[in-house]
Parts: C-alpha cells; sequence; structure tokens
C-alpha cells in the first residue's frame, strides 16, 4: 500500500494552523478584487463591474465571517495564551474592516449597483483594504512560521 505524506506533515504544521493558514487570504483577496473590480468600474463605467464588486464585497464578508470564528475558536481552545495589545488591534482591525465591508455592501444594495460605486463605494473598499493591510502586519507576528527551501542555505 502506498502510503503519501501531505505537504503540512513535511513541514511539522498541525492540520489546525493548516487551516488558518489557508483561511486568512481568502477574504483579503476577495476585498482587494473588489476594489479592482471597483476601478474598472470608474475607468470603464460598465455596469457588471459594479455587479462584480457587489458579489466579491458578499464574498469576502462570508469568507472572513469563517476566518474569524475559526480565530476565535483558536482562542478560546489555547488556555495559555495571553493576549497582547498588538494581538487585540489586530484583532480590532479585522472586525472593523468587517464592519465597514458590510456597510459598503448594504450601500450598495440600497443604492443600485451603479449608483454606489463612486465617490463613496469606492472610498469604503480603499478604507477596507488599509484596515486589512494594518491588520495583516500586526498580526503576522502571530503566525507560525513555516520553513521554506530557502532555509536550507542558512545551514552552510
Amino acid at each position: 500500500m502506498l502510503m503519501t505524506r501531505t505537504e503540512d506533515e513535511d513541514l511539522n504544521v498541525p492540520v489546525w494552523e493548516s487551516l488558518r493558514i489557508k483561511l486568512i487570504p481568502l477574504p483579503a483577496a476577495l476585498l482587494g478584487a473588489a476594489l479592482l473590480s471597483d476601478g474598472l468600474y470608474c475607468f470603464t463605467g460598465d455596469a457588471v463591474c459594479a455587479r462584480a464588486s457587489e458579489w466579491l464585497l458578499g464574498a469576502g464578508l462570508a469568507t472572513g465571517a469563517i476566518a474569524g470564528v475559526n480565530g476565535l475558536i483558536r482562542y478560546l481552545s489555547v488556555r495559555a495564551f495571553r493576549p497582547s495589545a498588538r494581538y487585540w488591534m489586530h484583532v480590532v482591525g479585522s472586525v472593523l474592516a468587517l464592519l465597514v465591508a458590510a456597510s459598503n455592501l448594504i450601500y450598495r444594495l440600497s443604492q443600485g449597483p451603479t449608483g454606489a460605486v463612486f465617490p463613496a463605494g469606492i472610498t469604503l473598499t480603499a478604507i477596507v483594504m488599509c484596515l486589512l493591510l494594518v491588520a495583516a502586519y500586526l498580526g503576522r507576528a502571530f503566525a507560525p512560521r513555516v520553513p521554506t527551501d530557502d532555509d536550507d542555505w542558512n545551514l552552510l
């Protein structure tokens, strides 16, 4: 019987951390794509781009909520973890980004896809991206270190 090892086993990363590593970038990528879609709408005026931004915001909110629940479960399951001020700023920044994205989506749905993009929609999406960048910068200290191929060069 042929047994194969997963990439996570090779890197000695627990499954829980592997799930977290894979969940975190998805909402940021979807919300970043919404900003690009808003920019395309402002450049071309095509209503498809405005509608795509609504869908991307909704998908970013859904995946962000899943990642947030995952983080909450991780926090509650590790009893010895004492969060620092930097950790709480990361959490507040992430939650604030999701709240601004939710208000942006609600505004867009109430105004119609094309009427809400410029200037309020694209501004709110840009604020969300700035909040996510700050939260990512603050949260990178809590990410597990995954060895890379470049680490072999440190042995020389």
